[in-house]
């Protein structure tokens, strides 16, 4: 369950790869992360969608009164990124999902298992304490985004409003756009 603040799925299987099976990293349609996760599990495809907590407030009105609450879910930590484990040839059977954008290719496998791993490691740790995502762009530095609407579009971070808030401009057609962006959502470079 998506919301369930229990450990998250992790099937050691992954890690282990044996004959012609491979580990990729598949990109997702933006936000079909837990549908491609649901297709892969009925189809007995091993498969991590690593998580990391994050708070969620929901508005509620009572008696004419609107109250606030705060719970912890879990979303993912790569936006729209599973990794997979399958044999080569039967790679295609994953675009029957009508999830996911491309399969990418990974010329070391041992170092992306060990990626895995270590991804692994921050998830349970992030259940326990605190984890700051995206941290290497800091106020007032440049930066281009890499994935999701505003792919290729440069910007500064103005200012950082709580884990997953940051007030940024962005910079397209010699003009200037003031917004707030969820950086967990996003992939993003510092410019130099």
């Amino acid at each position: 369950m998506k919301n369930d603040l229990l450990i998250p799925e992790f099937d050691e299987a992954i890690l282990t790869p044996e004959g012609d099976e491979e580990v990729h990293p598949v990109y997702t349609l933006p936000l079909h992360e837990f549908r491609f996760q649901e297709f892969c599990n009925k189809n007995h495809i091993i498969n991590y969608l690593p998580m990391k907590p994050m708070w969620k407030i929901e508005n509620h009105r009572r008696n004419d009164k609107i109250y606030q609450y705060k719970r912890k879910v879990l979303r993912p930590m790569f936006a729209s990124y599973v990794f997979v484990k399958m044999k080569k040839q039967r790679q295609h059977d994953l675009y029957i999902s009508n999830s996911i954008n491309r399969i990418l290719p990974v010329s070391n496998q041992e170092g992306f298992l060990e990626d895995i791993r270590i991804v692994r490691k921050i998830e349970l740790i992030g259940l326990s304490q605190e984890l700051e995502y995206n941290c290497q762009i800091k106020e007032g530095d440049h930066f281009i985004i890499h994935s999701g609407v505003w792919d290729g579009i440069s910007g500064w971070l103005q200012k950082k409003d709580k884990q997953f808030l940051w007030f940024v401009e962005l910079e397209f057609n010699h003009e200037i756009v003031r917004a707030e962006i969820d950086p967990s959502q996003y992939k993003m470079t510092r410019l130099e």
